[in-house]
């Protein structure tokens, strides 16, 4: 009975203890560890997945990829934030990491050769090999200009990117599919040199498959980027066409994505002409759909600064902490100014506030209304000189506050913007000031705040408020 009683009761104590769940995919508990990162707070968690997922690569753990492939691709899952978990498993598999010697390449290569051999049926594999092969032949070609490239780099750039399209070719017959299968395909039409029309039959398949997918998109956008031949303002046509289409918040996340990749600090808004009400939109409702990212913050405020937006800038440069994103920034010397820059000017936005919501409710009146017109009629005089000896040239945006005396005289001049025909129309405009020259009919009232919208898009008659 003792012995009995003994080993009842080490079944009931072993019945107690929870077994272990395996690790989904047969994974360790560091790979696990890697993969599961909270990117709601750590902007290190999307890097640490892709590498994550090379470490399997050069392990050869080819069934766990696929494994891990195929749930992410099925599921659809997002990180927080809304980026796509299966576009971080190829962005862990479509080169070697860092700066990659020909040992590095040699190695790559055999790797990805062997899981699309030993694994014929995984689409993961081929486009892995796929997007691997593009990137191998832009390494032939290296970086600089095309008058700087030898005829090996061409003619490797020529033959990986053919071996590219060939396996995509042949991947599209299996019964698996892929929106990242667009996406290779489009880095091989950019690597190739595909007609206008040719992309774009690519890209309408592409939001076909699967709408969402923003790093269609993000291609396209590139591809048309005057560096590759556009035209400036191209990508901001495309861009709000695509967005309209798509509609709603999809449509503005799009927009927000898409230009979060393509702003750079030393690239100017006017090349791409983009629209930064419809960016705010987009970021609002990434982060309303799927959580906060620091990610998506980073993306913010990297814009908010291109744009002059120092408000926006330093309240998310603030929430940003130390969680700031290389990808985004560089390094840390530009995070650093930016958060500088935006300690420095935001005081002035701040003495500014007053003077636009003043402007503001003086145009809700019926007689503000009024007063409007005539000011406006006044400044399109002033302006007009300005505009036509700019004829050709790209006339950007501004936002002018003036700030009218009772007897009609300009007080006070705010705003700010990047435009060259606010030095032509400022320096008029203060000499009517200095002078105290009766410019305008007596307002509604005295200190009376009026503001001016200007933008190249309606430069024959700007927007008055």
């Amino acid at each position: 009975m003792s012995i009995f009683l003994l080993i009842a009761a080490c079944g009931f104590a072993s019945a107690e203890i929870p077994k272990a769940k395996p690790s989904p995919c047969a994974l360790t508990d560091a790979e696990a560890a890697g993969l599961n990162g909270n990117a709601s707070i750590d902007i290190h968690t999307v890097s640490n997945f892709s590498k994550t997922i090379y470490s399997l690569l050069t392990a050869g753990e080819f069934e766990q990829l696929d494994c891990i492939a195929d749930s992410t691709r099925s599921h659809k899952e997002t990180f927080p934030g809304g980026m796509w978990k299966i576009h971080a498993v190829y962005l862990g598999l479509e080169k070697p990491p860092v700066h990659p010697t020909q040992e590095d390449w040699d190695i790559h290569m055999q790797l990805v050769r062997k899981w699309m051999l030993s694994r014929p049926e995984s689409i993961t594999a081929r486009i892995a090999s796929a997007e691997s092969y593009v990137n191998y032949g832009w390494d032939a070609r290296g970086p600089g200009f095309a008058s700087t490239v030898s005829a090996s780099g061409w003619r490797l750039l020529a033959e990986r990117t053919a071996k590219a399209k060939q396996i995509l070719e042949e991947t599209s017959a299996l019964s698996t599919k892929d929106p990242e299968w667009y996406v290779a395909m489009q880095n091989v039409a950019l690597a190739q040199g595909w007609e206008p029309t040719a992309k774009q039959a690519l890209l309408e398949q592409a939001i076909k498959f699967e709408p969402t997918y923003y790093y269609y998109y993000r291609m396209y956008a590139d591809s048309i980027q005057p560096r590759w031949g556009g035209e400036d303002g191209e990508v901001g046509r495309f861009l709000r066409k695509a967005a309209d289409q798509l509609g709603g918040d999809a449509g503005d996340i799009v927009y927000f994505r898409v230009a979060g990749y393509l702003v750079c600090l030393c690239q100017t808004d006017q090349q791409l002409n983009l629209a930064w009400p419809r960016i705010q939109k987009g970021f609002e409702a990434a982060e309303k759909r799927y959580g906060a990212s620091p990610e998506n913050w980073n993306l913010m405020a990297h814009m908010a600064v291109s744009f002059g937006e120092c408000e926006t800038a330093d309240k998310l440069l603030i929430r940003i902490g130390d969680q700031w994103s290389e990808d985004v920034w560089l390094d840390s010397s530009a995070f650093e100014s930016a958060k500088q820059w935006a300690k420095q000017i935001e005081p002035v936005i701040a003495k500014k506030r007053p003077a636009e919501e003043a402007a503001e409710a003086n145009l809700q009146t019926a007689e503000g209304q009024t007063y409007k017109l005539v000011f406006a009629e006044k400044i399109h005089t002033w302006m007009q000189p300005c505009i036509e000896e700019l004829a050709g040239k790209d006339l950007g945006k501004f936002e002018l506050l003036i700030k009218v005396g009772q007897a009609g005289t300009i007080d006070e001049i705010a705003g700010g913007g990047l435009s060259p025909v606010m030095p032509c129309l400022g320096r008029k405009l203060n000499g009517f000031r200095q002078e105290k020259q009766v410019v305008f009919p007596p307002p509604p009232q005295p200190a009376y705040w009026v503001r001016l919208d200007f933008d190249q898009a309606d430069a024959a008659s700007a927007a008055m408020k």
